[in-house]
């Protein structure tokens, strides 16, 4: 299974609760009409978000996102298919542009590894959080995926608050050869993003609390393995998950 994951803001001029409206009653319907190739698709809509690590002055990323999309495909074939069909190109595309601020959209094609089976889809008060991860400088993409999945281990065996609240874990992990692809978004060609954790909180409060001791603690297993991401250059987003269509 591919997942292609999409972070995208509301055009400028447009206020979040407008985008939102026109993401759940027209863009969202457009897609359920004509499915194409896609198995699932999932609109995670941001209520809440952070960036940088603790006293870092250079707050390097810049965070704002309105919605995280994610298209769910069986393989690379059907997502090609699904992105060059006419429906794509002369209707969502185009319907895109009415609320995504395309410049600034944040694409990237991912590989699930499911650590912690998350709970039954949209339950009531249920917060996914999205903590999209960049690598540090100078490591290889297998070395940084083996770091990162070791690292959040060692934080669940600390057995600390914030790893009993946390309900489900997936790891989204960076795959190449769709860069092309890509730019249906207004992504640029190379993805900044290695890797994007979908952590699952019974509900915001939880979230709240819990993820930020959470991160703070990821971020010290990593120094202690020499390091796998850079925190100034990641970003976090809380959201609830809407599944728009699922097809068997």
């Amino acid at each position: 299974m591919l997942n292609l994951i999409a972070a995208i803001r509301r055009k400028p001029g447009m206020t979040h609760q407008a985008f939102l409206h026109h993401l759940q009653h027209v863009h969202g319907p457009l897609a359920a009409t004509n499915p194409l190739r896609i198995r699932r698709y999932v609109q995670n809509r941001v209520f809440d978000s952070s960036f940088g690590s603790e006293k870092d002055p250079t707050y390097l990323t810049g965070f704002g996102r309105d919605s995280v999309t994610e298209l769910h495909f069986e393989n690379m074939e059907a997502l090609a298919a699904t992105m060059t069909d006419p429906y794509t190109r002369e209707v969502i595309g185009p319907d895109g542009a009415h609320f995504n601020d395309m410049p600034s959209a944040l694409a990237l094609l991912t590989r699930p590894s499911m650590l912690m089976p998350p709970p039954a889809p949209e339950e009531e008060g249920q917060v996914k959080v999205l903590h999209f991860v960049r690598m540090a400088e100078g490591l290889a993409l297998d070395t940084f995926n083996a770091r990162w999945q070791t690292s959040h281990e060692k934080v669940l065996a600390d057995d600390e608050p914030h790893a009993r609240a946390l309900r489900g874990y997936i790891q989204y992990r960076q795959l190449s050869g769709a860069e092309k692809i890509l730019r249906h978004f207004g992504s640029r060609e190379e993805p900044a993003y290695e890797g994007v954790a979908a952590l699952y909180y019974n509900s915001p409060d939880d979230a709240l609390t819990h993820f930020p001791s959470y991160e703070r603690s990821l971020r010290e297993h990593s120094s202690g393995a020499d390091g796998f991401y850079d925190p100034s250059r990641s970003f976090v987003l809380y959201s609830r998950a809407v599944t728009v269509f699922q097809r068997s």
